[in-house]
């Protein structure tokens, strides 16, 4: 709630409204065309790069990369462009995670080279939180995959039947229902 005076409270914290900190969301890089994102609240300006911050690359911490961020002059939403291969929160590329699902599901060898035990790490702590989600997926999958899901195997290759990779379904989790492949994370959906 915003007062007379410009300050916002939530849970009894009082922030300032004009550093255009306090709501953000992240998007994809692929869920948008040309060289920028358009406000998700539907604002008519144009968004302005508003700096960057940097995550973890790798599960052993020693590379980064940059992601972008965004500001809507006129609503003060930040917009973060994470990678199309990037799940949210988690250090690990994309790729090596389809690898590893693909491994657990029978379909491939897994990741190449084997991931360390620091990544082996990361990839088993995401197949168990993956193998908790499987309602949730399989709802928000909807008529693409049977309504009969046997659990997390069968989820991953029927997921994998209706879109082809790993990035492609974490396109469609965010357009269809504004969440991940690996939780309903607060920064995927739009603050009121």
């Amino acid at each position: 709630m915003e007062g007379a005076s410009g300050l916002r409270e939530d849970s009894g914290i009082a922030f300032t409204g004009w550093f255009g900190l306090l709501v953000g969301i992240q998007v994809r890089a692929d869920s948008f065309g040309g060289e920028r994102p358009a406000c998700a609240r539907g604002c008519t300006r144009r968004l302005h790069r508003h700096g960057c911050y940097h995550r973890y690359a790798r599960p052993t911490g020693g590379e980064r990369f940059a992601v972008q961020r965004y500001w809507c002059p006129e609503c003060e939403l930040t917009l973060s462009v994470l990678a199309a291969d990037r799940l949210p929160y988690r250090p690990v590329e994309g790729l090596r995670v389809e690898a590893f699902f693909n491994a657990q599901a029978g379909i491939g060898s897994g990741p190449d080279p084997p991931p360390g035990q620091l990544e082996a790490g990361c990839l088993r702590r995401a197949w168990t939180r993956f193998q908790t989600r499987v309602s949730t997926l399989k709802e928000a999958f909807g008529l693409l995959i049977p309504s009969v899901i046997a659990g997390a195997v069968h989820l991953w290759e029927q997921m994998r039947l209706a879109k082809a990779t790993l990035a492609a379904i974490l396109e469609f989790l965010q357009q269809s229902c504004n969440i991940s492949l690996l939780g309903d994370y607060r920064c995927l959906r739009l603050p009121p």
